[in-house]
């Protein structure tokens, strides 16, 4: 059987989009979270990308529309913990995954009864939905973490057991060695329960796991997954709210740009793929645009983690196929006069800024103040306790949910937060190092941790991650190491560090 998507595009039909009456009053706001995956502070012409490297028209025009951050920060730099968060308002480092991510046949990581934003949203009367890269586990506790079967069988667990009404979408990375597509709790499209042969390999060099359903095409993964999101808006009745988080795959690994930006930039395919991705903040945009519903929408766009970076990039593209040769993709790009991260060193993975500090755009009309820039520090972890303060719905005390999550929600119109007075707030790399913002203080517990690809060093390496601490408003690239000469600030960092990681929570009431 070859790899093909026939049949599995979404197919909507002329005039769908007038299905939802123009304006309908509501007293709610729908509620959209767009995350995108390993995508740079840098990476978008609001952010410092030159017109000339791309164009992201609309990501540029939903900041001109709302409010830019420049001080979001994301939880961990990989993708996993900082979902985690974002959903339970909890660092995912109090929970048993202490470093790296969730393996593709891990079972369902969030517990069921775990206080959670898309279930506290339903609960507040919302219809809801996640659309795109899971990456959070299926299936029950019991199950084997590296059980292929997982996917050759009914699935218990998955989003809809945490609040969500609806799902469509990867349950690893787009090239994950699945190659299909779930709806709710199981394989889109499935025919049989059947092993059946998958030519060639994935991505990572791989067989495909042979499930027998429609095969993902991932250069088409981007349209299928943001014609769906339209299709689920369309099919909700007028009255009631939406709470749609729409999680990108773009622009993680392997770089796979459609065939609408392909071999149209200098920069080459990651800059093409990052078109793809401003492509899909315009089409779910203007859905709820064409709908009627956009003057009640409050709609946030963030990533995940830093970018990837080429300095930090050692071996990689090391007889690998060209979607994942990310060394030659970053460094293209940056000859072209682009940096990802914009001027932060480090990047996905790292404890450094360039590791977690991500762009953060929110647009509200009539609420939120149009061509805004905000500097104030909010945490992708703060967001269920924002919504909730938004929503006048009162969140679990401080031992029983949402552990680490305040609200900022007084920065989206413009009044000052002080962050640190609310919570600590904690970064955490890839391999498991801390790191603690305070002020203009950025503190970095220096670690030794294994090397993750160990193909590339002899077994057993370690890499050590320096103990530092940086000024981050004179030096924001973190080329100073100040940890010696401010062994006061260093203590007091470490004090409070160590005390956040005692208690169960972080934030203050």
């Amino acid at each position: 059987m070859s790899r093909t998507t026939k049949g599995i595009r979404v197919v909507i039909a002329a005039g769908a989009l007038a299905a939802v009456a123009a304006g309908a009053a509501q007293k709610k706001p729908n509620i959209v979270i767009f995350l995108a995956d390993d995508y740079g502070y840098g990476s978008s012409n609001c952010y410092g990308t030159p017109e000339s490297v791309l164009k992201t028209p609309h990501i540029n025009t939903l900041a001109e529309k709302g409010m830019r951050f420049t001080q979001a920060y994301a939880p961990a730099a990989v993708c996993s913990p900082t979902r985690y968060a974002l959903l339970t308002g909890q660092y995912c480092w109090r929970t048993v995954l202490k470093r790296g991510v969730i393996n593709m046949f891990d079972p369902l990581y969030i517990d069921e009864g775990r206080f959670t934003l898309p279930q506290m949203l339903k609960d507040d009367g919302y219809n809801t939905a996640v659309i795109g890269k899971w990456h959070l586990g299926f299936g029950e506790k019991k199950g084997k973490w590296n059980d292929p079967e997982r996917y050759f069988k009914p699935i218990a667990r998955g989003p809809l057991s945490i609040g969500f009404d609806y799902f469509f979408g990867l349950p690893h990375n787009h090239g994950d060695l699945s190659g299909i597509y779930m709806e709710n709790h199981d394989v889109y499209g499935r025919r049989s329960y059947d092993k059946i042969k998958i030519e060639g390999k994935t991505p990572y060099g791989k067989e495909w796991m042979g499930v027998d359903a429609p095969q993902r095409g991932d250069e088409e993964v981007m349209d299928v997954l943001t014609e769906k999101a339209v299709a689920w808006l369309n099919q909700q009745p007028e009255d009631k709210p939406v709470f749609l988080y729409f999680a990108a795959p773009a622009v993680h690994s392997p770089i796979t740009p459609s065939k609408r930006f392909k071999g149209t930039l200098a920069g080459g395919a990651f800059a093409e793929f990052i078109q793809d991705l401003d492509w899909s903040v315009g089409e779910v945009f203007k859905a709820f645009e064409k709908s009627g519903r956009l003057k009640d929408t409050l709609f946030i766009f963030t990533s995940d983690n830093g970018g990837v970076y080429a300095d930090e990039i050692k071996t990689w593209d090391y007889e690998v196929p060209e979607c994942w040769q990310l060394k030659g993709q970053v460094t293209r790009m940056r000859q072209q006069g682009m940096e990802v991260n914009g001027i932060y060193r480090g990047g996905k993975q790292d404890p450094l800024e360039g590791g977690t500090r991500v762009p953060f755009i929110v647009s509200w009309p009539d609420h939120i103040k149009a061509g805004a820039v905000n500097d104030d520090k909010i945490s992708l972890v703060d967001m269920t306790a924002t919504l909730a303060d938004l929503l006048n719905i009162e969140i679990p005390a401080k031992e029983l949910g949402a552990e680490d999550s305040v609200s900022v929600l007084d920065t989206f119109y413009g009044k000052p937060v002080d962050r640190d007075e609310l919570a600590t707030c904690i970064t955490h790399s890839g391999a498991g190092t801390f790191a603690l913002t305070l002020g203009n203080w950025k503190y970095i517990e220096g670690v030794e941790v294994p090397i993750k690809y160990k193909k590339m060093d002899p077994p057993g390496t370690t890499s050590q991650n320096t103990r530092a601490l940086y000024d981050l408003e004179k030096d924001p690239h973190e080329d100073n190491n100040l940890v010696e000469s401010n062994p006061e600030v260093a203590k007091k960092m470490q004090k409070l560090l160590d005390q956040t990681r005692i208690r169960t929570y972080s934030r203050r009431h």
